[in-house]
């Protein structure tokens, strides 16, 4: 009996890209990806329903006629810079000293969950556990150790519901159907980190084109996740202003010569912007440089500020810093993050794949968003499968 193909579809602010997956002896095989322009998104936020179905749309028609898969079940993903972080704790109390059972550290767990209501602004994403508390000593299991009080806390990730619901009524509008719905962070960091790094303490940065999602963690614990609405499609647009050009020419300069340090080697460089109205038009590869390198570093120090904030950084982030999305191609990114972040940093691309089409083995930093999603799946498959018992859950809910 062949396979059960998985669908992930990410919507991004300028490309929308379609996954076909399959589950082979418990781990993913990707089998086809497509890309096509996205229409009606501006940094993550959907502006145009209508306009957005026709991208998806149009993905499933590649999809349907370059592969023969038609994909009508898909996990979906979301990055907008409304995404909002809550710490949230509960607690279990006991009349005398007990010893800590797998059903009381998910009862306390349980209780630490908000209650979501219909007409909630914001929708539940995905709950992260922290750590337990067993009679004001922290600690990560609880489970056989003596006390009167235990304590659980969780980390919520949630989006506003006009969002959520409109990616859902361009995916339906479509012919399609979102059967779950992960932050984009969430979803990079599942293709890209594994167990020990996110013991070590991991921090993963999606550089997309109009937000830059990212999600830390330490101990196996997602220690901070979020977005901004900077993306590379700044870049672009800085360049276009500085230079008074097209964002079809500034999108070319960018990607032909944008850095994100200047190079000095290239200084003396010209750079002929073969425009329709300056064919005869070239401009210094430096002045190319300067525009990207200080919206890099705007970025960059934001992040670390927000990172801070947090209680990420400073920290010793030995898993690594991993980038990802299509800016990450940028020439000296890493180096530039690396240094502004004071980590160890490189590209991050999916692991433990079974195996990638080409066009994603020729740049796997760019699609770790939705194979990540169809990693996603894959473990809720599984979960549903399998029924866990209070003791898998909590063991599922100890390894995050």
């Amino acid at each position: 009996m062949a396979n059960q193909v998985l669908g992930a579809l990410d919507v991004g602010t300028q490309t929308t890209t379609l996954a076909a997956g399959e589950i082979d002896e418990g781990k993913l095989r990707v089998l086809h990806v497509v890309s096509v322009p996205t229409y009606g998104v501006k940094k993550g936020v959907i502006r145009n329903i209508g306009d957005v179905s026709k991208s998806i749309r149009k993905a499933f028609t590649e999809m349907s006629s370059r592969h023969n898969v038609d994909i009508y079940d898909v996990v979906t993903g979301l990055s907008t810079q409304e995404i909002k972080t809550s710490l949230l704790t509960g607690s279990k109390s006991f009349v005398s000293l007990a010893v800590m059972s797998e059903e009381d550290a998910l009862q306390a767990q349980e209780s630490a969950y908000s209650e979501e209501l219909p007409n909630s602004p914001d929708v539940l994403l995905q709950r992260f556990k922290q750590r337990f508390r067993v009679n004001e000593q922290s600690v990560e299991n609880p489970i056989g150790m003596k006390g009167n009080f235990l304590e659980a806390s969780v980390l919520e990730v949630t989006a506003p519901r006009t969002a959520v619901e409109a990616l859902h009524s361009a995916i339906q509008q479509a012919g399609m159907r979102p059967v779950d719905t992960v932050f984009t962070g969430c979803a990079d960091a599942t293709a890209v980190l594994n167990t020990q790094m996110r013991a070590d303490g991991a921090l993963v940065i999606n550089f997309g084109a109009g937000t830059c999602d990212y999600l830390a963690t330490s101990n196996r614990i997602v220690v901070a996740a979020g977005t901004l609405g900077i993306g590379g499609q700044h870049l672009t647009n800085d360049l276009a202003h500085a230079f008074k050009v097209t964002q079809e020419v500034a999108e070319r300069m960018k990607i032909e010569r944008g850095s994100a340090q200047i190079q000095p080697d290239l200084a003396n460089e010209r750079y002929n912007l073969l425009s329709t109205f300056s064919a005869d038009r070239n401009v210094s590869v430096h002045a190319i440089q300067t525009v990207t390198t200080e919206r890099v570093n705007e970025t960059l120090h934001l992040l670390r500020k927000v990172l801070h904030r947090q209680g990420v950084l400073p920290s010793n982030l030995h898993g690594g810093v991993w980038l990802t999305g299509g800016t990450a191609a940028l020439p000296n990114i890493v180096e530039q993050a690396s240094a502004i972040l004071e980590a160890p940093c490189k590209i991050g691309v999916p692991l433990d794949v079974l195996d990638l089409p080409e066009e994603v083995r020729k740049a796997p930093h760019r699609y770790a968003t939705v194979i990540g999603m169809l990693m996603w799946r894959i473990r809720a498959l599984a979960n549903e499968e399998y029924k866990p018992s209070f003791f898998s859950r909590l063991r599922t809910f100890l390894r995050g």
